[in-house]
């Protein structure tokens, strides 16, 4: 019997194989998918922007898809998932990591018209984080998605990820040593700005000089840069969470 159902695993897989293979050395390497699960392979695939008209993907100079329609689709540029439902192609996030838990990423704009400054994230994928400020300059920066075994696309973050890994102790772990992680950097941050605080007050009440600068003022400012030094040797437990979940077997 074990012998019979091991053939059949045999035999599908290589149905499956055969049927990529197939796709691929025929020159269609490329394909969309849509949302009934239906893929539409091509060797050419492009998304066309026109003037005044609506967008579309384009399949092998011929073929036609508005974005609503398409649900997946593999370019040259990577293997990307509907994230919105719009119409542009930056509505599409591109896959980063592929497993049970797959991670996608896209580019976001920001415009910061205030002071140049480090925005505090999520930390580990860059999650929210701002980066430099820019005196209303735009800043790139990547917004990570994530998606269980084919399901919607989520916002990558501990809440979302907390749900999601739950079914696995070890991700579990990983995902509380990241929560204590963000909640000491926090009390660090706190503590560090309450010193720079309290120097800044005891420099203009003493009359410091403009050679001397209060001692709080330096101590506060060393202790907040401490979580993003040990950042530099600390493994992101966001990622080690997923790394676990798609490297443990199922049971």
């Amino acid at each position: 019997m074990m012998k019979k159902l091991y053939f059949l695993v045999f035999f599908c897989w290589m149905a499956v194989e055969c049927a990529w293979s197939q796709n691929v050395t025929s020159g269609q390497p490329y394909f969309i998918e849509l949302h009934n699960g239906e893929r539409v392979y091509a060797s050419r695939l492009q998304f066309k922007s026109p003037v005044f008209k609506q967008n579309f993907f384009l399949l092998d100079d011929t073929l036609k898809f508005t974005p609503e329609k398409v649900k997946y689709f593999q370019s040259q540029e990577g293997y990307f998932a509907r994230v919105d439902a719009g119409r542009r192609f930056s509505n599409f996030a591109q896959r980063e990591q592929a497993g049970r838990i797959s991670t996608y990423f896209v580019y976001r704009t920001d415009y910061n018209s205030y002071s140049p400054g480090i925005g505090v994230g999520m930390g580990g994928y860059g999650m929210g984080g701002y980066g430099m400020g820019g005196y209303g300059y735009p800043t790139q920066r990547r917004v990570y998605y994530f998606e269980k075994e084919k399901g919607p696309l989520q916002p990558l973050t501990y809440k979302n990820l907390r749900a999601a890994l739950s079914d696995n102790p070890g991700s579990v772990e990983s995902l509380q040593d990241y929560k204590r992680g963000q909640n000491i950097q926090t009390g660090i941050y706190v503590a560090g700005a309450g010193l720079m605080v309290a120097g800044i007050t005891q420099q203009f009440r003493s009359g410091y000089n403009g050679s001397s600068v209060s001692p709080l003022l330096l101590v506060g400012a060393g202790i907040s840069l401490i979580p993003q030094l040990l950042r530099l040797v600390k493994k992101d437990k966001l990622a080690e969470a997923i790394d676990l979940y798609n490297y443990t077997p199922k049971e």
